[in-house]
C-alpha cells in the first residue's frame, strides 16, 4: 500500500470519527457525581448525549450555542478570520457546548 493511500485511509478515519457525535471530555468532580463537557452541532445532539451519559438526569452548569456563521457574501478575508478564530477557540465545526454534571 503506498503511502498516499495510507494516508488518505488515516484521514478518512479521522474525519468519520470527528463526525461521529458529541465530543465528550469528563471533568474531575471530586468524590461527586458525574460532570462532563459536551461539544457537538446542536444543543439537541448534546441533550441526547447527556441522557445517554446520565441515567437519572442531569443539571446543566453552563450552555452556549453559536448561531453566527460566515455569510456568502462576506469576503474572503472575513470568512477566512471567522474560520481562523473557530480552530483557535477549540471548537471548530462545533455549534454547541455544554458542561453538566449528572443527578446522584
Amino acid at each position: 500500500m503506498s503511502a498516499i493511500l495510507r494516508g488518505l485511509v488515516g484521514l478518512s478515519a479521522v474525519a468519520a470519527a470527528a463526525c461521529s457525535g458529541p465530543q465528550v471530555r469528563t471533568l474531575g468532580n471530586g468524590g461527586g457525581p458525574p460532570a462532563f463537557e459536551l461539544r457537538g452541532a446542536s444543543l439537541a445532539a448534546i441533550e441526547a448525549e447527556a441522557g445517554r451519559r446520565c441515567a437519572q438526569g442531569y443539571l446543566f452548569l453552563r450552555v452556549a450555542e453559536r448561531y453566527a456563521r460566515p455569510e456568502p457574501e462576506d469576503n474572503a478575508a472575513t470568512q477566512w478570520l471567522q474560520q481562523a478564530g473557530d480552530w483557535l477557540s477549540g471548537m471548530p465545526g462545533n455549534e454547541a457546548q455544554a458542561t453538566i454534571v449528572c443527578r446522584a
